[in-house]
C-alpha cells in the first residue's frame, strides 16, 4: 500500500482560519473607525475655540481702536457702537439666537463672526465709568451723559457647541483713551 500524502488543507483549517481574520479584521476597523470619531471630533473642537477666539480678538481691537467715549451713544449689553481713529464706524451685536454679528455700514448688513455664543449666559457688554463704577445702560442704550463718562468697557461672553464651553472676558482700555477728552479747542 502506498501512503497518500496530502498537499491541501483541510475544511476545518480553512474555516478557522476566515473566523480568526474576520475577528482581527473587524477589531481593526473597529480602532479605525474610534480613531476617525477622535480625529473629527478634535478637528471640529479646534475649529470651534479658532472661530470664538477670532471674533473675541476681533471686538477686543476694535474696541481698543476707540477715539472717544462719545462714539459709545446707543450702546447696551448686546450692542456695541464703536469709532476708530479713521472714523470707520462699526457695530457689534450679540443677537439672542447666538450670533455675533458685526456690520460696517450703520447696521444695515451684518456679517457673522460667530455662531455659538450661548447669549442668554453671556453678561456681553458692560461700562465702566473713571472710578470703576458701573454704568448700566438705558433701555435704549447708553445716553450722551451715560456714554460720556465711559472709561473702560468689559467684554464677557460665553460660547458653546456641543459639550465644549469657551469663556471669554476683558477689560479693554481704548488707547486713544490715554490723552483724555478733546478740549474745546480741538472741535
Amino acid at each position: 500500500m502506498k501512503k497518500r500524502v496530502s498537499n491541501g488543507f483541510t475544511m476545518i483549517e480553512i474555516v478557522l482560519v476566515i473566523v480568526i481574520a474576520g475577528i482581527i479584521g473587524s477589531m481593526a476597523a473597529s480602532l479605525l473607525y474610534q480613531g476617525a470619531e477622535m480625529y473629527v471630533g478634535e478637528t471640529n473642537r479646534q475649529g470651534f475655540v479658532s472661530e470664538a477666539r477670532s471674533a473675541f480678538w476681533r471686538l477686543m481691537r476694535a474696541t481698543q481702536g476707540q477715539t472717544s467715549p462719545d462714539d459709545f451713544v446707543s450702546s447696551s449689553s448686546s450692542q456695541i457702537n464703536l469709532k476708530n481713529a479713521k472714523n470707520d464706524s462699526s457695530i457689534f451685536q450679540a443677537a439672542s439666537n447666538g450670533d455675533l454679528k458685526i456690520s460696517l455700514d450703520g447696521g444695515s448688513n451684518y456679517s457673522f463672526l460667530s455662531k455659538s455664543l450661548q447669549s442668554s449666559i453671556s453678561n456681553g457688554f458692560s461700562f465702566y465709568n473713571s472710578s470703576f463704577g458701573i454704568i448700566t445702560p438705558s433701555l435704549g442704550g447708553l445716553t450722551n451723559a451715560e456714554a460720556e463718562n465711559v472709561y473702560l468697557p468689559k467684554l464677557d461672553f460665553i460660547f458653546v457647541q456641543d459639550k465644549d464651553t469657551l469663556i471669554l472676558s476683558s477689560y479693554v482700555y481704548p488707547l486713544n483713551f490715554r490723552f483724555g477728552k478733546k478740549m474745546s479747542y480741538h472741535n
